[in-house]
């Protein structure tokens, strides 16, 4: 019998463990936030945490590493997200 896991990934803010499938990827390119393409570093934000934006903004400059505005960009990603 096969013992297959399903991949777990952690999310950025509250750092819990998610199945793959219920978290938001996403990447920064050149101070820009977007769906993670399939090209380069990426990371997790889970539905909850989508639902905290200051929290997860906060953890959004950590991951990228700059302060840019990322607050609407954040948010155009989420409501994609969510209509899929």
């Amino acid at each position: 019998m096969l013992n297959i896991e399903k991949p777990i990934r952690m999310c950025i803010s509250c750092r819990e463990r998610f199945s793959k499938r219920n978290l938001l990827r996403l990447q920064c390119i050149d101070k820009k936030l977007m769906i993670y393409d399939g090209i380069g570093r990426s990371f997790y934000v889970c539905e909850d945490c989508c639902d905290d934006t200051k929290r997860v903004i906060n953890s959004i400059y950590r991951q990228c590493k700059n302060k840019a505005d990322y607050k609407e960009q954040f948010k155009e990603m989420v409501r994609i997200w969510k209509t899929k």
